[in-house]
């Protein structure tokens, strides 16, 4: 037990050292700002732009939440498709943060069966109504080359 304790120690600092390095290293193009553009970016090194999602409704740990998918494709409620990405993300016009522990997100390799989250990600819900969820998302892998987006979204509703 104690030896897992170290290891994941050791896969923390590691991962914690490759994110602050990939943002040191770079010549500060990236932003903490959301992109007005439709959400765009690469999923494990391939681009991806957002083509549609759905947002369905959850309650997780007492909060009622969204599980917001996105996806290259125009999906609908009835699409049976791989999602690239995932978030959750309470349900309430709001921005929420993954150091926070307020939304999560996850990269999904379609291709394959790899999948990665964030560490830094952060979320705007802006609009909500009976059929769509709208809002702004900005994220990165572990590496930012391999997995990152940012935009804008509007996504249809899937209502339980």
């Amino acid at each position: 037990m104690k030896m897992k304790k170290i290891v994941y120690s050791l896969f923390v600092a590691a991962s914690l050292m490759v994110s602050c390095s990939s943002s040191d290293d770079s010549d500060n193009t990236s932003t903490d700002e959301f992109s007005n553009s439709p959400v765009s970016g690469v999923v494990y090194s391939e681009d991806f732009t957002i083509g549609g999602g759905t947002a369905r409704s959850i309650e997780l740990n007492g909060v009622d939440s969204f599980y917001i998918f996105l996806n290259e494709n125009a999906v609908d409620c009835d699409s049976d498709v791989e999602e690239s990405i995932w978030i959750t993300v309470p349900a309430a016009v709001g921005t929420y943060n993954r150091e926070d522990g307020e939304m999560t997100l996850q990269f999904r390799d379609v291709n394959g069966d790899g999948f990665e989250g964030t560490l830094d990600g952060k979320i705007e819900i802006t609009e909500i109504t009976e059929t769509m969820v709208k809002g702004k998302v900005m994220a990165a892998g572990f590496d930012e080359e391999e997995n990152s987006i940012n935009g804008t979204f509007s996504v249809q509703y899937c209502p339980l």
